[in-house]
């Protein structure tokens, strides 16, 4: 039986972490007909965070032994602002009754803004376990 993790996604820019209210958080997994399967769609609030996201993980058990399934969910987030790059993962690790928090750190755009405002997704490595 499928678990659930969450997933808080916390927006902000520069190195000083200012956080970026207003911006657009998409919450993804491919499905097996090849499309993408949308989970969550939420806008920041005025301090660059969405709400926790509930989402499917599997079993706990699966982490207790070698050689079994991977013990998380890969997820794809999307993050996008009219004045800064658009931000992408993929493969984010959701384990079942973790709480994950995932630093989006976006970029501004040039005034005036060009036409290339996509960035190269991030892949997230496997943790260790």
């Amino acid at each position: 039986m499928p678990q659930t993790g969450s997933l808080v996604v916390r927006v902000f820019t520069s190195n000083a972490q200012l956080p970026v209210s207003g911006a657009t958080v998409i919450i993804s997994s491919p499905s097996v007909d090849g499309r993408r399967k949308v989970f969550s769609i939420q806008n920041t609030d005025e301090s660059g965070g969405t709400k926790p996201i509930k989402l499917e993980a599997p079993d706990k058990g699966l982490s207790e032994s070698p050689g079994q399934a991977t013990p998380f969910s890969d997820y794809s987030l999307v993050v996008e602002h009219p004045d800064y790059y658009l931000a992408a993962f993929e493969k984010l690790q959701v384990f079942p009754g973790v709480e994950t928090v995932q630093n989006v750190p976006l970029v501004p755009l040039p005034q005036p803004a060009g036409d290339n405002t996509n960035a190269a997704p991030v892949v997230v490595t496997p943790q260790p376990l």
